[in-house]
């Protein structure tokens, strides 16, 4: 049950981020995430422009896959270990040690294998960007 109002309070938290940045002419933020697959698009997103989001689950075998269709910018992507402990009075502790730290551009893929557990996402714009990503969790074989 905690686990699953984490989860619900992570996906608000993801809503009101899209919701304040479509205010303007610049757009980042997640579209969809299924658990297994993250998309994030970009829109003429500015520098610096950021997003905090969850929850990826990876199983023991497994690996994740990011896969930028850049056509403009570079991005940060971070994915963080979720803490085995949460509450909903407290935010997700976004600044522990990223697993995987991958700064993207164009359509080249990054490929890393992490322990099974729940990850958050933190994505951020190092340059005005536009385009799309996928963080996808695959078989690691």
């Amino acid at each position: 049950m905690k686990r699953m109002n984490l989860f619900s309070f992570i996906a608000v938290l993801a809503l009101l981020t899209l919701t304040l940045t479509s205010c303007g002419k610049s757009e980042f933020g997640l579209t969809e995430n299924t658990g297994k697959l993250m998309t994030i698009e970009a829109k003429n997103a500015d520098k610096d422009a950021f997003f905090m989001a969850g929850s990826l689950e990876v199983a023991d075998g497994e690996r994740i896959v990011i896969a930028p269709s850049l056509t403009k910018g570079t991005v940060r992507v971070e994915i963080v270990k979720e803490p085995e402990e949460q509450s909903m009075e407290q935010l997700p502790d976004m600044d522990g040690e990223a697993v995987i730290t991958a700064d993207v551009s164009g359509t080249e893929e990054v490929s890393e294998t992490a322990p099974a557990g729940s990850y958050l996402l933190k994505a951020t714009c190092l340059e005005k960007a536009t385009g799309t990503i996928q963080m996808e969790v695959t078989p690691a074989a």
